[in-house]
């Protein structure tokens, strides 16, 4: 059996979402008309925590790569964990490597 997944727009959701929160609807029968779902899968609640957390404004919107840091301390913390990062790959490089070499001499002697 195949199963059908529905792309909703950002103005579906944000409707969904106002009509539990706003016309007092309960989620199931949101579901139920929105999503043409019989039982509650959840998925207008989350809908609802993305909206409470997001605002109307950003709710909904896809967010590829990494966040733009505006804030120079966070900028900041960003570079040293990258140089820290760096620094533990090449740690883990040169003690693999370090461990071949005396792999090798200890089977030599």
């Amino acid at each position: 059996m195949k199963r059908e997944c529905r792309q909703f727009t950002r103005e579906e959701k944000i409707k969904a979402v106002k009509m539990v929160l706003v016309e007092n609807k309960s989620q199931m029968e949101v579901e139920r008309t929105v999503l043409g779902k019989k039982k509650c899968t959840g998925t207008i609640n989350r809908w609802i925590r993305e909206y409470i957390q997001e605002g109307e404004e950003n709710c909904f919107r896809k967010r590829r790569g990494i966040k733009k840091i505006d804030n120079k301390e966070e900028s900041l913390r960003y570079e040293i964990l990258k140089k820290f990062d760096a620094f533990l790959k090449e740690e883990i490089y040169i003690n693999s490597n370090s461990s071949k070499n005396s792999k090798k001499r200890i089977q030599s002697k």
